[in-house]
């Protein structure tokens, strides 16, 4: 089997291929001039790429595929709490030009070489923050950061794709975490190192947080069963945890944990502005959660139903929270 992968030197993507090597496939990354593809020749994947805008180069790097793995896109750790107005607009402009026009142009591509299925990264971004708890996947697509809004878009081509021929899936992923991720799992390790963490409403929101293999099997099983067919699949933990949860389970891997004081919500919008400055400095990537759209979001349970996937595509998280804390904790640091 011949298999195209978009975002293969990414988090998600790079234990996608992994798997998909460990399987015996052959695998093509389509990456950019820029990108450090030393990890994927290193397990002998054909690097193929070119502009992303350029069709001739991507129907060459679709050729004779059987499957696609459409995992690439354009997101900071400001993303999920940014909406259009905030976004400046060369921020704006990639957004559109990497997670939309880059998706449309390869399933363009990917109809032209009759690829055999299409499966794409979306995000649960694209859920509404007034969706139910827990969110299935025929739930409200209204997304309020410019993020969230892209991947909607993406995957309206996806499905115009769908009914032209091509066979196409769509996942949307929770907050994903594991080794090698240099946004949440970072971001959440350097705070678990605090001897006192204050968290909005004590952290006990709940926020899905998915291990990446888990997420990468529910690609994999995604691609191969006909029953995915035009399916859309929610990505998530399959039980609700807070975000609290995650320092708790650092705790006793670890024996330390910082102790969580109480942030009252009205509290925190007051001190959202003089703070965001002083947190900019020894954590960028929190800056953005304490814009009011930040706030907003997490305040908002977030907790995803898997059991679409479980019933079609036989798939449940292995992994608990502390079993893949553990796993990334015990993994190598490069």
């Amino acid at each position: 089997m011949q298999i195209l992968v978009t975002g293969a030197t990414g988090f998600l993507g790079g234990h996608l291929v992994e798997l998909l090597r460990a399987a015996g496939a052959a695998v093509r990354a389509w990456v950019r001039p820029t990108s450090d593809a030393a990890r994927l020749r290193a397990l002998g994947v054909t690097l193929v790429g070119g502009a992303a805008a350029d069709g001739a180069a991507l129907r060459r790097a679709a050729a004779g595929v059987d499957l696609v793995f459409h995992l690439a896109g354009y997101v900071t750790a400001a993303a999920p709490f940014t909406t259009p107005a905030a976004a400046s607009a060369a921020v704006r402009r990639r957004t559109q030009a990497v997670n939309v026009d880059f998706t449309a142009a390869l399933l363009a591509a990917c109809l032209d070489a009759g690829v055999g299925r299409f499966v794409y990264a979306s995000s649960s971004s694209v859920y509404s923050l007034d969706a139910p708890t827990p969110t299935p996947e025929e739930a409200p697509c209204a997304p309020f950061s410019l993020y969230g809004r892209s991947k909607l878009r993406a995957e309206a081509h996806v499905q115009a794709a769908q009914a032209r021929g091509l066979s196409t899936v769509s996942v949307r992923p929770a907050v994903i975490y594991g080794p090698r991720d240099r946004a949440f799992t970072l971001a959440a390790l350097r705070l678990a190192r605090l001897p006192v963490l204050p968290l909005l409403n004590g952290g006990r929101t709940l926020l899905d947080l998915v291990y990446v293999d888990d997420v990468v099997d529910l690609l994999w099983r995604a691609a191969r069963s006909p029953a995915a067919d035009g399916r859309v699949y929610n990505a998530g933990p399959g039980r609700p945890y807070a975000l609290r949860d995650f320092f708790a389970a650092y705790g006793r891997l670890r024996g330390r944990a910082p102790r969580i004081a109480p942030l009252d919500p009205a509290l925190a919008a007051r001190l959202a502005a003089p703070l965001r400055p002083l947190v900019g400095l020894f954590m960028p990537e929190a800056r953005a959660a304490l814009s009011p759209a930040g706030l907003a979001l997490l305040s908002r349970d977030i907790h995803l139903d898997v059991t679409r996937a479980a019933r079609e595509l036989d798939f449940w998280p292995r992994f608990d929270l502390e079993a893949g804390l553990a796993a990334t904790l015990r993994a190598p640091k490069n």
